[in-house]
């Protein structure tokens, strides 16, 4: 997919279904701002469970917690309208010293709004050690999805200063997203997909950050972006000044710099 310089502002309404955003985000991507600080993607529940059995549904990205061990896949019911997942499991079905299988079950059901179906799913498996070089695989489809690391971006969980703010975007959309609301109303926008057809803007400036060399794209009266790469997978982070406010280049690189990273 092809990436362009602009990402929907930060008064988007919450819709469940893909909207259209435009710098760093993949499509069907959208974020929001919720009344409390952090607001967690969830699904919708039923009076009681329904007669269908689980079926074994692929997952299309993970991503690996700092810790090795909690990965987070994301699964949904696909390219399918009015539908929904009821009681999503993932389960670890093999692990050698190679790679490790995760399968997700679950039941696909008629959504109880169809305006907010076909939306990524986060489920969280825990592996009884850290993954460490072994290859993720898919037990739907025997493929390996895209995989992203928390390792290879700031550690924003542990900055007070930037609080999560909650992300939507489709099941089948490869990438993943989180925005975070920051220090004097400016937004921080962060994205993983496979650099593979990745369009990069026209850069400005280029940024380092320990072994990390970035291209910075944008301009002050709009927002600022830094992307890297690791192996096969493109990084971006894009800072929004506050509403009417601007941030120089400079402004920029000395704010990323000063995110912790491992």
């Amino acid at each position: 997919m092809a990436i362009n310089d602009g990402l929907g502002r930060r008064r988007v309404t919450v819709v469940a279904v893909a909207v259209t955003v435009t710098l760093a985000l993949t499509s069907g991507c959208s974020l929001h701002r919720p009344a409390a600080d952090q607001a967690a993607p969830r699904t919708s529940t039923a009076a009681a469970a329904p007669p269908d059995a689980p079926a074994t549904l692929p997952w299309v990205s993970a991503m690996v917690a700092r810790n090795g061990t909690d990965i987070t896949v994301y699964s949904g019911p696909g390219d399918v309208r009015c539908k929904e997942l009821w009681q999503p499991q993932a389960t670890i079905t093999e692990q050698k010293d190679a790679q490790v299988i995760i399968s997700v079950n679950a039941r696909v059901i008629e959504a109880v709004d169809c305006a907010a179906s076909g939306g990524a799913v986060p489920i969280v498996v825990s592996l009884p050690k850290p993954l460490g070089g072994r290859v993720l695989r898919d037990a739907a489809t025997g493929l390996t999805p895209p995989i992203y690391f928390e390792r290879d971006l700031p550690d924003l969980r542990s900055d007070k200063r930037w609080r999560p703010f909650s992300s939507h975007w489709m099941s089948t959309d490869e990438g993943w997203h989180q925005g975070y609301n920051g220090p004097g109303g400016s937004v921080l926008l962060v994205t993983a997909q496979r650099t593979a057809g990745v369009d990069l803007p026209d850069r400005v400036g280029t940024l380092s950050i320990g072994a990390r060399h970035g291209t910075v794209t944008g301009d002050p009266r709009r927002s600022w972006t830094m992307w890297w790469e690791v192996g096969t997978v493109t990084y971006s982070l894009r800072l929004e000044p506050a509403e009417g406010g601007t941030f120089t280049l400079k402004q920029f690189k000395q704010e990323i710099g000063s995110m912790r990273w491992s």
